[in-house]
């Protein structure tokens, strides 16, 4: 550990720290555990993050810019504004999808994790509505729909996307398995877009 950069050492600190979260949720997850698993003496841990809710944040904070950077690509191709959005969502889908399969997150502790960090999922939800905002405001411009409050669709388009995986994530958490499948939120995401658009119609 002493001969790597100082940053990636605070980066392999939030990783392991997101495993172990991700894993054991926050209540259950101490510094002395991280330190731990990093075979970093606590005193080492605490030169980077003096408390475990410094070091959630860090890990917040990372996560958002790893979902945005990994979901914003498929905006850039040269899609029709449907297109763009359906697969947008796609993309968030596979990514949560992906997320909660790699580091076995359990229902339970996703919903703590919402609880403990509103205002993180507050940003992202604002970053998301200017992102389909943006798609919107191009597409009157282009004459593909018709003008319309393009924030309250945005925030509309959003609220359906996230009441659906929440159903799912509120469902799994009566099963045994725990785990969770987003096909059929998916499915009905994509159909609820094309019924949106078919309003906007020029």
């Amino acid at each position: 550990m002493t001969n790597q950069p100082i940053d990636k050492k605070k980066e392999l600190i939030l990783k392991t720290a997101r495993e172990l979260l991700a894993k054991n949720g926050f209540a259950k997850t101490t510094l002395d555990d991280i330190a731990a698993a990093l075979g970093m003496k606590k005193s080492s841990l605490y030169y980077y993050y003096t408390n475990k809710d410094a070091l959630l944040e860090d890990v917040m904070k990372n996560e958002e810019d790893n979902f945005f950077a990994s979901v914003s690509q498929v905006l850039n191709q040269p899609n029709t504004a449907l297109e763009k959005i359906i697969n947008y969502e796609k993309a968030k889908f596979e990514y949560i999808k992906n997320t909660i399969k790699l580091h076995e997150m359990s229902t339970n502790i996703i919903l703590e994790f919402k609880g403990k960090l509103i205002q993180h999922i507050k940003n992202i939800h604002t970053k998301e509505i200017d992102l389909i905002k943006k798609i919107l405001d191009e597409s009157i411009k282009k004459k593909e729909i018709k003008k319309c409050d393009t924030k309250k669709v945005a925030e509309l388009i959003l609220t359906i996307s996230e009441a659906l995986r929440h159903r799912e994530l509120y469902y799994a958490s009566f099963t045994v398995s725990k785990s969770v499948d987003f096909s059929n939120a998916l499915d009905e995401m994509i159909f609820a877009l094309k019924l949106i658009f078919d309003g906007l119609k020029v």
